[in-house]
């Protein structure tokens, strides 16, 4: 019988001994040396598997903070050992020029986004906890996972919708307001892009969501709950246990939205392997995609020409700021990847209307119901609180 002193500190299988300060089997030592030399980030890629008591598999992110919580030493690793590491370490022999301040700027506004994703992650692991802990007071079975592509997934549910849109607009308007170029719009201006850019808004969220998932043919929102390209190509054990309801609605009313939105936009970031700096680099060209229209028409929709010349400024600087960057990390063919990013645009419009007119079928119907900001976000159908934004 094993001694938990030769076990592995992060996955429990028998050690191999002392790497980088900790002890750690050799598949830990791997993995470890090789998330510091690629920059992996600590945050989690899904918050409600990595939370349950019992994980088998963690996230890359959370298998990387729990290395760094037991003892490994980022100090302790010297890339001249390993090919990687000489790869990374002769990068910064030859001379690169690059704008400090403009990297600065993209980095700033990558951590600040990053931290409310990770503020909306919460939110829904806390909506979920109160609604297991409220199953149990009930004596109702809470929702059973499915077994999809290896990882534990529930099928989304009709208040799954309501409740992730909900989060994502709440969390939406305060990344909005970090910026300074946007609180200095008038508020009926600051009204006009966030209405525009909502639908976007949940489509690259979930999108980068389901792209970083892994997972092929299905579309992942927030919550992790997915929804399948087809139903007929689901496990069989998994169609078992779906009403046929469900089912019925999934291929009549969800498989035309899901499918344009796995192809028009998962499946692009996931082959562009999107960056965290590329993913708000395109959040603010499209927040900030005010059109053709100008005031002179008197529209309760159009931008003033001084708010046009402000924020083309700012979305030039992070066009900049983004060139910058792929020029400090010495990444090659920039321009092309750019272009390949700014193409994403186009599939993003093409799947929000697909979305918003299933959307609004799911609210007409009483299949979704939608909060007070959902509503005027998405479908202009009260007067928000100016309070909110």
């Amino acid at each position: 019988m094993k001694s938990p002193s030769n076990l592995c500190k992060i996955c429990g299988f028998k050690a191999s001994g002392n790497h980088y300060q900790c002890l750690s089997c050799l598949r830990c030592k791997t993995f470890f040396r090789r998330a510091v030399l690629q920059h992996q980030s600590t945050n989690c890629e899904n918050p409600d598997q990595c939370k349950q008591p019992v994980v088998k598999r963690l996230c890359r992110g959370c298998r990387y903070k729990k290395c760094l919580d037991m003892g490994m030493s980022i100090k302790s690793l010297q890339p001249k050992r390993d090919i990687i590491g000489v790869r990374a370490a002769e990068k910064p022999r030859t001379s690169i020029n690059y704008n400090s301040e403009l990297v600065e700027f993209i980095v700033g506004l990558t951590r600040t986004d990053e931290r409310i994703r990770r503020k909306k992650f919460n939110l829904i692991r806390l909506k979920q906890e109160a609604q297991k802990l409220s199953a149990t007071v009930c004596g109702v079975q809470y929702r059973t996972y499915d077994k999809v592509g290896g990882k534990d997934l529930m099928l989304m549910a009709k208040a799954d919708v309501a409740i992730v849109t909900q989060i994502e607009s709440i969390t939406m308007m305060e990344w909005a307001n970090t910026l300074v170029e946007f609180q200095g719009l008038p508020l009926s201006e600051r009204m006009v892009l966030l209405k525009r850019f909502s639908v976007h808004h949940l489509l690259i969220e979930h999108g980068y969501y389901t792209a970083r998932s892994g997972l092929r043919d299905i579309w992942l929102i927030s919550n992790g709950s997915y929804m399948p390209k087809t139903v007929n190509e689901m496990p069989d054990e998994v169609k078992k246990g779906i009403p046929q309801e469900r089912m019925w609605r999934q291929e009549k009313l969800y498989t035309r939205m899901t499918n344009r939105c796995i192809d028009e936009v998962a499946s692009p970031f996931g082959k562009l392997k999107l960056m965290p700096q590329e993913l708000i680099t395109l959040k603010i060209i499209m927040l900030f995609n005010f059109g053709n229209h100008f005031h002179s028409d008197k529209s309760d929709f159009t931008i003033s020409e001084t708010s046009r010349i402000r924020l083309n400024k700012l979305k030039d600087k992070v066009i900049k700021s983004m060139f910058e960057y792929y020029k400090c990390i010495n990444y090659k063919n920039y321009e092309e990847r750019f272009g390949n990013l700014i193409l994403t645009i186009s599939g993003i419009f093409s799947a929000s209307s697909t979305l918003l007119e299933t959307y609004q079928i799911m609210r007409l119907f009483d299949l979704a119901v939608f909060d007070h900001i959902s509503e005027q976000l998405l479908f202009n159908a009260v007067n928000l609180n100016p309070n909110y934004i």
